[in-house]
């Protein structure tokens, strides 16, 4: 069963007295979400959007429209709108702490990637000095999921080179850590040997010495392993 199935069954589900969970989604709403119907949700509180998630991923509806997009290049149209009538929802996280630029990095939107970007980009003019010295879109482009995924590991894992190069042109300066599973995006390029394009475009895009420390350490590695 994939994602959206798995998706619209949870949509469905309702609690022990028959009635929707209060923190359960409107299928209708969920549709509309999935087919990329803003529509419904003009009249809404931001609150009530906010508070609208699937019952176990915890979703929300911009997660949903990112998931069920059947290109790779998918539309725009409905994540600039919802944006703009819920802010909010740029940076809210699912179950598995992912944003919506972790997804729309794993499924290789990458239009909706450099929407995403320029939003966090405007939600930031005219702060005066940005939080911790880094600007606010570097910031959602760094935040990384329970896994320790940030949306380049995410991009990197699904051989996505239109994000990685969107991304690592966005933020080239940050020393990216390692996951859960001790992998930076880098080492995870390295490995993959079917991805040289996305190997290329971190090592082109980042001025991070890092990254080349970590492609030395990947390769003393794959040669310790070898013997």
């Amino acid at each position: 069963m994939n994602s959206v199935s798995i998706e619209t069954n949870e949509a469905l589900l309702l609690d022990s007295t028959g009635e929707i969970k209060q923190s359960q989604m409107d299928p209708n709403l969920f549709k509309a979400a999935a087919d990329g119907s803003v529509e419904p949700f003009k009249d809404m509180a931001r609150e009530v959007i906010e508070s609208s998630l699937t019952v176990h991923t915890k979703n929300t509806i911009l997660h949903i429209n990112i998931i069920c997009q059947e290109t790779e290049n998918a539309p725009t149209k409905f994540v600039e709108e919802i944006l703009e009538i819920c802010p909010a929802l740029l940076l809210q996280v699912n179950a598995k702490g992912d944003t919506p630029l972790h997804l729309a990095a794993k499924y290789s939107h990458f239009d909706i990637v450099r929407v995403l970007i320029e939003r966090a980009q405007l939600a930031q003019h005219g702060d005066e000095e940005p939080e911790n010295g880094v600007e606010a879109f570097r910031q959602m482009i760094r935040i990384v999921n329970n896994e320790k995924n940030t949306a380049l590991h995410q991009a990197v894992s699904h051989g996505n080179v239109e994000v990685v190069k969107i991304l690592t042109s966005e933020d080239p300066d940050y020393p990216y850590s390692a996951n859960n599973y001790g992998k930076t995006p880098l080492y995870m390029a390295a490995e993959y040997e079917n991805f040289p394009d996305i190997l290329l475009a971190l090592l082109e895009n980042s001025t991070s010495a890092s990254l080349v420390l970590a492609l030395l350490e990947n390769s003393v590695e794959n040669q310790i392993k070898r013997h």
